[in-house]
């Protein structure tokens, strides 16, 4: 099971019937429940194979922040996943 890193609490329904809060903060979740979070949603990133990821609007925080940095793009150390990915060029 994927270990993921919430940024923000979401609802999700693991078995289509019940809805359950996935807080904030790390959290061990199914690969279904991880692929809405991260890649639907956007409220979390994969904390295993954070860095792995090449397009810079799929990254987590921690490697969105360095590939920013490795661009000169200056950014709020405290933003969230949204704001950085805001700062992306649109080429990239």
């Amino acid at each position: 099971m994927p270990l993921i890193h919430v940024e923000e609490a979401f609802p999700f329904s693991p078995d289509g019937n019940e809805v359950v809060i996935v807080e904030a903060g790390e959290q061990e979740v199914s690969e279904r429940c991880a692929l809405v979070a991260v890649e639907h949603l956007q409220v979390a990133w994969l904390v295993d194979g954070a860095g792995t990821e090449t397009n810079p609007l799929k990254m987590g925080v921690p490697a969105l922040k360095e590939w920013l940095t490795a661009k000169g793009i200056a950014f709020d150390a405290g933003a969230n996943k949204k704001a950085l990915q805001a700062l992306v060029p649109r080429n990239d």
